[in-house]
């Protein structure tokens, strides 16, 4: 399967949208993470987020089991509405996403975080966060 790749410009153009879906995504995830957190100091945490409310559940974890998939499923929705705009997250918490693009016949990724105001930057698809390079960079022919 080829992939799509992107413009600097194309990839601007989706960074409003993104902001406002990855604002949402950041909030809820955070509340997974604390439901989770205080039903496993119980002992009460689901092993996965794919499990099932049924009678054998206890009492005292339904309602939080109840949010919790709440939760995953809001979670979810907002995760497709991303991955629909044709970008890879790359990381939840932070709201960090790439996206293929093409420097000199090479496939690269444009990368974008949530709280930067554009892409301002790329890297090579094996360098990843860390390798993030000034898009400068991508633009020139050198």
């Amino acid at each position: 399967m080829t992939n799509q790749h992107f413009t600097v410009e194309e990839v601007n153009a989706l960074i409003p949208e993104l902001k406002s879906i990855f604002r949402r995504i950041v909030q809820v995830y955070a509340q997974v993470r604390a439901t989770w957190k205080a039903l496993d100091a119980r002992g009460l945490a689901p092993e996965s987020e794919h499990f099932e409310i049924d009678e054998h559940t206890p009492l005292e974890a339904v309602d939080e089991l109840a949010s919790l998939r709440a939760l995953f499923d809001a979670l979810h929705v907002d995760i497709d509405a991303v991955q629909a705009l044709g970008c890879e997250i790359k990381r939840l918490d932070t709201g960090l996403v790439d996206w293929y693009a093409l420097k000199d016949g090479r496939e690269v990724y444009l990368c974008w975080q949530l709280g930067e105001k554009r892409v301002d930057h790329w890297h090579e698809l094996d360098a990843g966060f860390a390798g993030r390079r000034p898009l400068k960079e991508f633009l020139s022919n050198a």
